[in-house]
């Protein structure tokens, strides 16, 4: 396995000689054997070696031991170490998102801060051709555009230096059998038996079955997943050129092209024209994945009548005019403030839906519509009102404060609702709840008599 990542790396350029290379490990079997190799290579190559741990605390006394045995065979081979502790279940929580990208999001962010740190040249991951198996097949599966990359690459840009993958050209049943033979200790993360992770599942049931009709699955679908990406790389570059020469106008917020020299390109290129387009009018992020969009959008561009026009999300707007079409990320203009004195019981109209609000002398089981705040904890009287500029709340469970508008983005709530949408404030401007979005983390209370119960009931 040694001489196979070596002559990959070579072949592909991933290492030079004399480099900085930053390991990320976790104690697995993976990364401590690309952690090996890469050592047994330092003299030759004259490697600086750094390792970077993400200790995610999700496993208690399994993540200290694994901290524990990676700073230990560091130490043993005199290569720097450096662990960084994250918070998986606060990202969660803040950002709405699983167990496994909060996690990924900290994890790299982790390995930034230590990359610019010790000024590492290149960040060495110990990503394997299993792992690019499952990234394609759950990517294919999920029903993700052919036009963003299915697998893992062998080297992307990262910070001031470069993210290297030398074990992708290997299997898992290759990184443990070299293992084996050069006696290297590892451990066992006890989360990936679990079930509850799509890769998991992918790993246990679905590769394997792969691997029953054809055991070099592994090399065929990596091949094609490159062959693919340089493919798509050509034809978006083509795309581009015809977008160019088929271009009327081009705004902020608007692209008009021909129509008669949009329609004689190969569908291939027509698809990819409307890609991007839309990363054009869509260029804070707001969409990524525009598979289902260009789907429509195709469709209404074949069809023969003039003069008509279809609504998209995020006030997507495309016009189909007499010789042209028109895309556009229509400006949505703000409605007035409002401000709104919430009595206690009583009931209220948003334009979300109604609330409801009463006193209760116990405090029952929140849920997404429904939020209990102690009588003490607030400064009277309660306000429903939309969102002003540069306004900031404490979300439950997390340090520090949050943007409103960050919340918006964060939860995907399209732009017209934005401006309107409720949210619950104290007399003293404090936010107490983005209604249906978030939570703010409220005084700790000693003794508490009665609670306001505040419930959206929508337009029930």
């Amino acid at each position: 396995m040694e001489q196979e990542v070596q002559r990959f790396m070579i072949e592909n350029q991933l290492l030079e000689k004399g480099q900085t290379v930053l390991v990320a490990v976790s104690g697995g079997a993976d990364s401590m054997a690309l952690l090996s190799l890469l050592s047994d290579m330092r003299a030759e190559w004259s490697l600086t070696i750094h390792v970077v741990h993400v200790n995610h605390q999700l496993r208690g006394d399994e993540s200290e031991e694994d901290r524990m045995f990676v700073q230990n065979w560091c130490q043993q081979r005199n290569i720097h170490f450096r662990e960084y502790r994250v918070d998986v279940l606060a990202e969660k929580q803040t950002e709405k998102v699983g167990t496994q990208a909060a996690a990924h999001t900290l994890r790299y962010q982790a390995f930034a801060a230590e990359m610019n740190r010790v000024n590492a040249d290149v960040l060495a991951t110990a990503h394997h051709g299993d792992d690019n198996t499952e990234s394609v097949l759950m990517k294919l599966n999920r029903g993700t555009s052919p036009y963003v990359r299915l697998g893992i690459a062998m080297e992307r840009q990262f910070e001031h230096g470069r993210l290297i993958r030398p074990l992708l050209c290997v299997t898992k049943e290759a990184i443990l059998k070299y293992c084996t033979e050069k006696k290297i200790l590892h451990r066992d993360d006890s989360s990936n038996e679990s079930d509850s992770y799509t890769r998991n599942r992918y790993r246990k049931y679905v590769v394997p079955e792969l691997k029953k009709e054809n055991p070099l699955n592994t090399i065929h679908i990596r091949r094609f997943e490159e062959w693919q990406h340089d493919d798509n790389k050509v034809l978006m570059g083509l795309a581009e050129d015809q977008l160019a020469e088929i271009i009327i106008v081009k705004e902020k917020d608007t692209v008009t092209i021909d129509k008669d020299r949009y329609l004689k390109l190969a569908i291939p290129l027509q698809r990819r024209v409307i890609h991007l387009i839309l990363n054009c009018l869509y260029n804070k992020g707001i969409v990524r994945d525009f598979s289902s969009y260009i789907e429509q959008i195709e469709l209404f561009l074949q069809s023969h009548s003039n003069f008509a026009s279809i609504d998209l999300r995020n006030g997507l707007k495309v016009y189909r005019e007499n010789n042209c079409y028109r895309f556009t990320q229509e400006v949505y203009v703000e409605s007035d403030n409002y401000c709104l004195e919430l009595a206690v019981p009583g009931i209220i109209t948003t334009p979300l839906g109604r609330i409801r609000t009463e006193i209760v002398s116990t405090c029952g089981d929140e849920t997404v519509e429904c939020m209990y705040i102690p009588v003490s904890s607030f400064s009277s009287p309660l306000f429903i009102r939309n969102r002003r500029s540069g306004d900031r709340f404490h979300p439950k469970g997390v340090n520090g404060s949050k943007k409103v508008s960050r919340v918006f983005i964060d939860r995907k709530i399209d732009l017209p609702r934005r401006h309107d949408w409720p949210l619950l404030v104290d007399s003293a401007g404090n936010i107490l709840w983005i209604l249906l979005l978030h939570k703010a983390e409220l005084p700790k209370q000693q003794a508490v008599d009665h609670y306001v119960r505040i419930a959206f009931v929508g337009n029930t």
